[in-house]
């Protein structure tokens, strides 16, 4: 079993490590954007491979909330709902 690690630094320096870390996020999916072209809206298939994942991984983000657009019973991901959804997640 991993052991935690608690660490105490300043308010200051966590909260710019916080702004640097989103930062570095925002122009990592800039960089995989330029490399694949991707539609706004995708399908389940294509919303794994925009977040380099299994379908199954896309299924649970969904369960914990991750937006969809269903219409009658196709389930659409629209990929700047994905972007906003995980940097809200970020910690």
């Amino acid at each position: 079993m991993p052991e935690t690690v608690t660490l105490s630094v300043p308010v200051e320096f966590e909260n710019q490590l916080k702004q640097e870390m989103q930062t570095a996020a925002i122009e990592a999916f800039k960089s995989v954007a330029g490399k694949h072209t991707f539609a706004e809206y995708m399908n389940r298939e294509r919303c794994a491979s925009y977040l380099g994942c299994a379908g199954g991984t896309v299924d649970k983000l969904t369960r914990l909330g991750l937006p969809t657009i269903t219409v009658d019973s196709l389930k659409m991901y629209k990929k700047s709902e994905i972007d906003t959804w995980l940097l809200s997640h970020q910690y």
